[in-house]
C-alpha cells in the first residue's frame, strides 16, 4: 500500500486555490452549512487545496469549470491513465480522520483523501483507493445520509 505524502503548497498555489474557490463559491446557491466550525467558503477553499495537492502527487487534471450549483457531478481529477477520482478534503487534524461521501459521489470508481494539517498550505495526501477496497458505514449527521470511510 502506498504511504501518505506530506505536501507543502507555495504561496502562488494557495493564491490559485483561493481564486478558484472564490469563483466556485460565488456561483453556488445558498445552502446549509456542512460543518458548524467552518463557513461554506472555507469548505470550498479546503476542497480546492485538496484537489491541487492531490494533483501535485498523482498528476492529472483538476476540474476547473465554474458552474452554478456545484461541479455538475464531474470528477475532481482525471488522472493521465483516465481514472476519474473523487478527492475528499478534511480539515480535521487528528489521527482518526474520516472521508464522508454523498451517494452521488460514490459513482466514481476511485477516491482519495487529502487532510489539511497546517492551514492552508501543509497537507497529507492519502493513497488512491478503489471503492471496492473500502468498507463503508452509513451515517446521518443531520444533513442527509453519508457513506463514511476511515482510512485508519
Amino acid at each position: 500500500m502506498e504511504s501518505i505524502k506530506r505536501i507543502e503548497l507555495t504561496p502562488a498555489e494557495v493564491q490559485f486555490c483561493m481564486a478558484i474557490a472564490t469563483q466556485r463559491h460565488a456561483t453556488k446557491k445558498p445552502s446549509q452549512q456542512f460543518n458548524r466550525n467552518q463557513t461554506r467558503f472555507a469548505s470550498d477553499f479546503a476542497g480546492v487545496i485538496g484537489e491541487l495537492a492531490f494533483q501535485k502527487v498523482y498528476g492529472g487534471e483538476i476540474n476547473q469549470q465554474i458552474l452554478p450549483y456545484g461541479d455538475g457531478h464531474k470528477p475532481d481529477i482525471v488522472l493521465p491513465d483516465g481514472r476519474k477520482v473523487e478527492v475528499k478534503t478534511s480539515t480535521f487534524t487528528g489521527k482518526d480522520v474520516t472521508i464522508k461521501f454523498r451517494k452521488n459521489e460514490l459513482d466514481f470508481e476511485w477516491c482519495s483523501l487529502v487532510q489539511v494539517i497546517g492551514s492552508p498550505d501543509v497537507v497529507n495526501v492519502f493513497p488512491i483507493w478503489h471503492k471496492r477496497e473500502i468498507k463503508f458505514t452509513k451515517e446521518d449527521y443531520g444533513n442527509g445520509e453519508r457513506w463514511v470511510f476511515s482510512p485508519g
